[in-house]
């Protein structure tokens, strides 16, 4: 049975310093007089004590990637008074649920935000209450995007982000970015990744040897985006304005050339849930997909040599914002701000990098520290590992001595960061040593590499004709025969 709270409390009183060692029985039969004698002053002295503060519930609502929980339980175990409810759904439907009922959700990651912005439905943060936040630790897209991009491509990107024109004030707090295009499997494809060089073409997606071996992600939005770059990229077409903002004949023109090659039967499949792509290149039904980064990571925990791309017409680049609603709870507006800029710190820092994902603001000591040169280098600056690729097979796959004499272009393919630096996330010494010749290079090189062949951005925006992105990508789909 257990004691009750008054027991334990009453339990530091010098009567009965003696309890330790004994039976609850025998101690109530010893001590029974003694708490009889000090009933009244054990109550007395609850009574007088301020009741404990009720925890504060921050609800938030993103995709696992952006908050995983074990990032939840860090931020809670060192905010005791804080809870985290998270909601979790799908990125595609991300944005759709948080303008369904901006006042379901207090903080959440930026799907498609661009409505959220239009609508005004977001608090402001200022500036000051992100600290590591700061010009020269950020990706200089965010404070630079015009030397990246032009003017109105420019202007959508930072309409995404800063609340006002002096850029005092955010619209969230960016923590995760990426460059992407898609996933092959290099067992069929005959390419492969070797750092700061593009190895294939967009339209590897339509070459009929791969046919029915092809899957896209299921939206238009992302799609049309891609395929105007391609034909922007080839002067094929000419747009308006921003490739990732199309007018609904221009829309209407890009559908138009990949008509044929949705009706030629190429397309395979379309996914919008992460487990399903992972699934059909693993087994190797799908051999060249659009999709995400960790994608080709989790191929090679299966087994299954995977690379992503870098295509010659460039990646697209991508952020998430951890953003507040403004109809949300205003009681926890402080601790939704801390929890944002929480995503900067090292913890959660760490769970991004076994995704490929880089921290938005990566240049402070404490994650070059923890990372280490060999780690940083090749995560940031496209730099080799100070171990040739051979060698590293036998480190990180000692149960599979048939991958350690593959060709050096299917071991690349079966490199898995997490272990190799695993110091990064068990707090071992790191490697120390120089970039080895045939050391691995991380698939689309360095950032510096992407900031120069990069020539647009997709999240967290949404184009202003989006209604005709749906339809026109609902008919392309309905082409495919049967």
């Amino acid at each position: 049975m257990e004691e009750s709270k008054e027991g334990e409390k009453y339990e530091k009183e010098p009567l009965i310093k003696d309890k330790k060692g004994l039976t609850r029985r025998q101690y109530l039969a010893i001590a029974g007089g003694a708490i009889a004698a000090a009933a009244a002053g054990v109550a007395a002295y609850y009574l007088t004590q301020p009741a404990p503060k009720p925890k504060k519930t921050i609800r938030y609502l993103g995709h696992p990637f952006w908050l995983p929980e074990d990032g939840i339980a860090e931020f809670e175990r060192t905010r005791p008074n804080v809870k985290v409810e998270a909601t979790y759904v799908d990125f595609y439907l991300v944005g759709e649920r948080q303008l369904a009922d901006p006042s379901s959700w207090d903080i959440g990651g930026s799907g498609r935000s661009r409505p959220l912005v239009t609508h005004k439905l977001l608090k402001e943060i200022p500036r000051e209450m992100a600290p590591r936040w700061q010009e020269g630790r950020a990706i200089d897209y965010f404070l630079h995007a015009d030397k990246y991009f032009p003017y109105e491509m420019a202007k959508r990107f930072d309409e995404l982000l800063w609340a006002d024109k002096e850029r005092t004030k955010l619209l969230g707090v960016p923590n995760m970015c990426g460059w992407e295009s898609q996933n092959y499997l290099p067992e069929y494809l005959p390419y492969e990744e070797k750092g700061d060089q593009v190895s294939m073409s967009f339209e590897e997606l339509w070459n009929p040897d791969w046919k029915g071996h092809v899957a896209l992600i299921d939206e238009g939005f992302d799609n049309f985006s891609r395929f105007a770059n391609y034909l922007d990229y080839h002067q094929q077409m000419t747009f308006s304005g921003p490739i990732s903002n199309l007018t609904p004949e221009e829309v209407k023109a890009v559908a138009e050339f990949m008509r044929p090659i949705f009706e030629s039967g190429q397309i395979k499949s379309f996914w919008s849930k992460y487990g399903d792509i992972v699934a059909m290149m693993s087994s190797k039904e799908i051999w060249l997909s659009v999709s995400w980064v960790p994608v080709s990571l989790d191929c090679r925990k299966a087994g299954v040599p995977a690379y992503h791309a870098t295509i010659v017409e460039g990646p697209c680049f991508w952020y998430n914002l951890s953003m507040l609603s403004k109809q949300g709870n205003p009681d926890v507006y402080n601790e939704a701000v801390d929890l944002a800029h929480f995503h900067l710190e090292l913890t959660i820092q760490k769970l991004y990098a076994k995704q490929l994902y880089t921290s938005c603001a990566p240049y402070w000591d404490d994650l070059k520290e923890a990372m280490g040169k060999e780690f940083f280098d090749w995560f940031h600056d496209g730099k080799a590992t100070y171990k040739p690729i051979d060698e590293i097979m036998k480190e990180i796959w000692p149960d599979k001595p048939e991958f350690w004499n593959l060709p050096e272009r299917l071991q690349n393919g079966l490199f898995l960061p997490e272990i190799y630096f695993k110091h990064f996330w068990t707090g071992e010494p790191p490697r120390t040593g120089t970039p080895h010749p045939r050391g691995n290079k991380r698939d689309l090189g360095s950032i510096a590499f992407k900031h120069q062949i990069t020539r647009w951005f997709l999240s967290p925006d949404l184009p202003d004709y989006n209604d005709e992105y749906v339809s026109k990508w609902e008919e392309l789909k309905a082409s495919i025969p049967v």
